[in-house]
């Protein structure tokens, strides 16, 4: 329908302002990707802030953790629950994914590139799909396209709390994100730093323990070993060696090719020199038998000195040009050889030079958490660092054919000096339907069929669920190597999904 508006009129603007609100409220919120920027229905519940919320803007990992049935985000630090708010997640047609997922991207101020570039402002990725969390109008139902519609304050506030690679969990009912400790949960592997006396023999630290009083070292000679590195601080200072490597090794190929360059400058001469000498050695041999001939055919005595004459000269510069040639081919056999060196020398130290650069990338994303994904379907155990693959192997578990649930771990700090971490957990039960949007209360208080009773909670338990992997000792070495704070596993019976890929962290869905 159009309405035509006349040009002139008394309260033209405000009238038109009054009209458009109208036609919102009875239009209802904007479909996703998501929605128009507004004012929520009901306002958003939320923890006031606390030292805790704050002190989460400036260290320590969090996770949240979404719940679809009573549309609520809870976000958690290793101190407990940080913050809490209602959300608005995907309506019917437009289910929002449950399972474990990870902030992917950040943009304060986006636009969707699916829906006609609506707003989507403090928009955090999930998945490159289209699915995010992002500020808009929460009116205590589902009504998004797929998205996680958040209180514009609240957005303003969890964007400043979170940085990329933090874990999100979308699940069908609420469970709350509790501390969890056991011992098949994996610890760091801490190793002594450098020695400060490389001619000492000193035991490290570690071994003092197996010492008994009269073996272990003075006080002095203990201030003198070596302190143990946990794996971030090893990461840091492989880090700091291997960028020191690379801009030394930079530096040689740069000096290598250069050095290249002028060899092949001068063997390029040498070369070309030769050549000229061996042109003039020709035309000298060249005149040098016109003259003979001359000579030979001379008549009187006259002319034949005249032709002797010319027969000397030639010869002596034939000698004088034969000299040349093999003086420039002297020049040439060394000149050569040592371009060809110069050029391997160049080669190997660009060679070097680049292993030592791809080093250097690698010790940068040494320093990131790593994330452990432990696949039932897959039967493989699977390891990402700073979003790309850097192990696998295969894993066995304890009675098979029985379901193991969806587990997220999240190493939040070190304890006993590093030699463990704390760790959060939230587990999704592997029976735990979706929860439907039809059967959730609907706009204007329409309520929809009866809803399905809760699903039941998982059988197994975030504790028991370590209990049933068994995996080689070396790749519970190769994770104590790298485990610090942030570090993350994920136990399930899913494997990775379609959605994990270049520049994301492992996705793994349960919907």
């Amino acid at each position: 329908m159009f309405v035509a508006f006349p040009r002139s009129t008394r309260y033209g603007t405000t009238a038109l302002s009054i009209l458009a609100v109208g036609l919102l409220a009875l239009v209802g919120p904007a479909g996703d990707a998501d929605a128009r920027n507004g004012r929520p229905k009901r306002a958003a519940e939320r923890v006031p802030p606390t030292p805790e919320k704050e002190q989460a803007k400036q260290q320590g990992p969090i996770l949240a953790v979404i719940s679809l049935g009573r549309q609520r985000i809870s976000v958690y630090g290793s101190g407990g629950l940080i913050a809490t708010s209602a959300v608005s997640t995907g309506r019917s047609g437009y289910p929002t994914p449950t399972g474990v997922f990870s902030i992917i991207q950040k943009n304060r101020h986006h636009r969707s590139n699916i829906y006609s570039g609506a707003p989507m402002p403090y928009m955090q990725r999930i998945t490159w799909s289209g699915v995010a969390l992002h500020a808009g109008v929460v009116p205590g139902y589902p009504a998004s396209h797929g998205c996680i519609r958040l209180p514009p304050r609240f957005a303003s506030e969890l964007w400043g709390m979170t940085k990329l690679g933090v874990r999100v969990v979308v699940m069908p009912e609420e469970a709350p994100a509790v501390e969890v400790a056991h011992a098949a949960l994996p610890a760091p592997a801490l190793t002594p730093g450098p020695v400060a006396d490389v001619g000492t023999n000193v035991p490290v630290k570690a071994e003092l323990v197996a010492m008994t009083v009269s073996q272990r070292p003075s006080e002095a000679e203990a201030d003198a070993l070596p302190k143990l590195l946990n794996p971030l601080d090893r990461a840091r200072a492989a880090k700091i060696h291997t960028v020191a490597d690379a801009a030394a090794k930079a530096k040689a190929a740069k000096a290598a090719v250069g050095l290249s360059a002028e060899k092949s400058a001068d063997a390029n001469s040498a070369i070309v020199a030769l050549r000229d000498a061996e042109r003039a050695a020709s035309a000298a041999r060249a005149r040098l038998e016109a003259a003979v001939k001359s000579a030979e055919s001379a008549n009187g005595t006259e002319a034949t000195e005249r032709t002797k004459a010319a027969v000397a000269a030639a010869e002596a510069k034939a000698d004088e040009t034969a000299r040349a040639v093999a003086e420039a081919a002297t020049l040439e056999a060394i000149r050569t050889p040592e371009a060809f060196a110069a050029a391997r020398a160049a080669w190997d130290a660009e060679t070097a030079s680049n292993a030592a650069a791809a080093a250097a990338k690698a010790a940068e994303r040494g320093t990131e958490p790593i994330s452990v994904f432990i696949s039932k379907k897959a039967g493989r155990v699977f390891i990402r660092q700073a979003w790309a693959p850097i192990y696998e192997a295969p894993v066995t578990f304890k009675e098979p054919q029985v379901p193991l649930g969806t587990h997220l771990y999240l190493a939040t700090e070190p304890l006993e000096d590093g030699k463990a971490m704390r760790w959060l957990s939230v587990s999704m039960g592997a029976s735990a339907a979706a929860v439907d949007a039809n059967t959730r209360p609907q706009r204007g208080g329409r309520a929809a069929a009866e809803p399905p009773a809760r699903p039941p909670g998982p059988r197994e338990t975030a504790a028991s669920a370590l209990e049933r992997i068994e995996m080689a000792e070396e790749t519970r070495q190769f994770i104590a190597d790298r485990l610090w704070t942030g570090a993350s596993l994920i136990i399930s019976d899913q494997g990775i999904s379609n959605e994990t890929g270049k520049y994301t962290d492992f996705i793994v869905l349960t919907r």
